[in-house]
Order: structure tokens, then sequence, then C-alpha cells
């Protein structure tokens, strides 16, 4: 999959529910990851991996108890889903940036100010990373 660089990079949504953001990571690509997860995450179906361009990753356990990718699988719905995790850490994030700019840690941006955050999975990724 090399349609864009949103292939490579991988989001793993800890929660039961596909569709409802819980704990939620990201990883500059699937070798990223699958050093980073348990297999026991894999094997006890604790969440879901899908490419930023919301394709989903299917996990699973390699013989020395690994993480590996097993396949792909488009999505229907899927950019929508991405970017629904991604909104998810960005609102929190927005809360702490808040939270800091009441005590007079930081300065907000004019759009943080007003409770606006980005709208495209790229924008989101790159709000959630900026220092």
């Amino acid at each position: 999959m090399t349609d864009n660089w949103l292939s490579e990079i991988v989001v793993v949504n800890e929660s039961p529910d596909e569709t409802v953001a819980g704990d939620v990571s990201i990883f500059r690509h699937a070798g990223d990851a699958c050093a980073h997860l348990e297999y026991w995450w894999v094997e006890d179906k604790e969440g879901f991996a899908m490419t930023a361009a919301g394709h989903r990753v299917e996990l699973g356990v390699g013989a020395k108890r690994d993480v590996i990718i097993v396949g792909m699988e488009e999505v229907p719905t899927g950019t929508e889903v991405v970017r629904s995790w991604l909104h998810s850490v960005a609102t929190h994030v927005l809360e702490k940036r808040s939270h800091k700019a009441k005590r007079g840690k930081l300065r907000l941006s004019p759009s943080e100010a007003q409770g606006h955050l980005p709208a495209s999975s790229e924008a989101l990724i790159a709000y959630i990373f900026m220092k």
C-alpha cells in the first residue's frame, strides 16, 4: 500500500468497539506498532489497528510470540473512523493545553482559544505532535 504516507502511519485504538476511541497510539509505521504491542493484546482482542489512510491492519501472533501483520483490509468508513480516533486525541491535547494556558504556562493559538481543531487526518497528526 503506497498511495501516500498516511498508508504507512498506524493508529492503534485500545477499545472494545472500533468506532469508539479509547487509548489511542500513533506509530510511524507498522513495524513500530508491532514492536510496541504485546502478543496478549492481539490474542485478547484488546483493540484495533488502522493505517491513517483508513485501511484495517490485521494483527496476528508470530511463532516467537511477537506481533505480526497478517493482512490489510479496505474499510469503506476507515478514514472517518481513524479521523475520529485522531480527533479524540487532539481534543485531549487541546484540553491539556487550555489548562496550562489558564495557569499562564503557555499561550493558545487563536484557533485553539476558540476551541477549533484541524479537520483532516494529516493536520490532526501534526497538531497532536507539535511542541
